[in-house]
């Protein structure tokens, strides 16, 4: 029996993950070792051999599985805490700057519209004295 390894992959949450299968071809045209010199042990090892291949096999795509997934929340962990650590503070910092500077402008209106209106209260008190001088007159 003749075999071949065939490699394909899936992705699990974005991460590319092997998948590693043992396609087996039966060969009868001749045995692996000579029946004469040989004992029934040969035939026991031949079978546990196949059986380590194909654990071997599915433990690689394991390992390796587990290797890529692992990998692949490290670098999520590395970026969330990027995120906590320097960007959202980085963010906060200019949302207040915003604000203050927004408020400053409020106060700053404000203190120009009260200019204004006692300029146009005094121009009024003026304008009603100068009526009433010219009426007396």
């Amino acid at each position: 029996m003749r075999t071949a390894l065939k490699l394909d992959s899936r992705s699990v949450m974005g991460v590319e993950i092997p998948i590693l299968t043992i396609e087996k071809r039966e060969d009868h045209n001749y045995l692996h070792y000579g029946l004469r010199t040989t004992n029934s042990a040969i035939d026991k090892v031949y079978t546990k051999f196949t059986e380590v291949k194909n654990l071997t096999v599915e433990l690689a795509e394991i390992e390796n599985s587990v290797y890529r997934l692992a990998d692949s929340i490290k670098k999520t962990q590395k970026r969330a805490n990027a995120l906590k650590n320097i960007m959202i503070p980085r963010f906060e910092e200019t949302v207040k700057f915003i604000s203050d500077a927004l408020d400053e402008k409020d106060r700053e209106e404000f203190s120009r519209l009260k200019v204004i209106k006692k300029k146009k209260q005094k121009d009024a008190a003026l304008k009603k004295a100068k009526e009433l001088s010219a009426e007396s007159a």
